[in-house]
C-alpha cells in the first residue's frame, strides 16, 4: 500500500511539472526564443503575426510560435523561391529533397513562392535550443541542393 502511494505521488509530481510547462503564453514563448537567439548572435524580432524572425547565413527564417502546442517546434525559410513556369520540376525536386533530408518539408505559400520548413516534436518548449542549429542547417542544405537540381 505504501509503495502504491509513493508511486501515485511521483506520478502527480511529474504531471504537475508538465502542467507548469504547458502554461506558457505566446508572449513567454516569444521572449524565450528572442532571448536565446540574441545570445547566439542572431538579431531576432517579433513580427505582427507574432512569429520570431531571424537571419542565419544570409537567409530569413521565422519561428512559428505555437502556444497551443508546446510540444511542437517549427522554423521556416520563407519565400525562398518564386514558382516559375516549371512547377512540375520544382515539385519533383522538392519531393526528392524531402526524401533525402531529415525533418524538412516544402510548402507553396499564398504568394506562389516555395518555403522550406522543419518541424519536430519536443518534450518541453525550451528543448528547441538543442535542435535549432541542426534544423537551420538541414533547411539550408535542402535549399542549396534544391537550387542545384533545378
Amino acid at each position: 500500500m505504501k509503495r502504491n502511494t509513493i508511486c501515485f505521488f511521483i506520478v502527480l509530481m511529474l504531471a504537475g511539472l508538465t502542467c507548469l510547462s504547458a502554461q506558457m503564453t505566446k508572449q513567454q514563448l516569444q521572449e524565450m526564443y528572442v532571448s536565446y537567439l540574441r545570445g547566439e548572435g542572431y538579431n531576432p524580432s517579433v513580427d505582427s503575426d507574432g512569429d520570431v524572425n531571424f537571419t542565419a547565413q544570409g537567409q530569413s527564417f521565422y519561428i512559428d510560435v505555437m502556444a497551443e502546442d508546446l510540444q511542437s517546434f517549427r522554423i521556416v525559410l520563407s519565400d525562398f523561391l518564386p514558382m516559375g513556369s516549371d512547377r512540375l520540376k520544382a515539385l519533383e525536386t522538392a519531393a526528392s529533397e524531402i526524401a533525402t533530408t531529415k525533418a524538412i518539408s516544402f510548402n507553396l505559400a499564398s504568394n506562389n513562392r516555395l518555403a522550406i520548413n522543419s518541424f519536430i516534436f519536443i518534450a518541453r518548449p525550451e528543448d528547441f535550443k538543442t535542435h535549432l542549429k541542426r534544423m537551420v542547417d538541414n533547411i539550408l542544405t535542402a535549399r542549396k541542393d534544391f537550387l542545384a537540381r533545378m
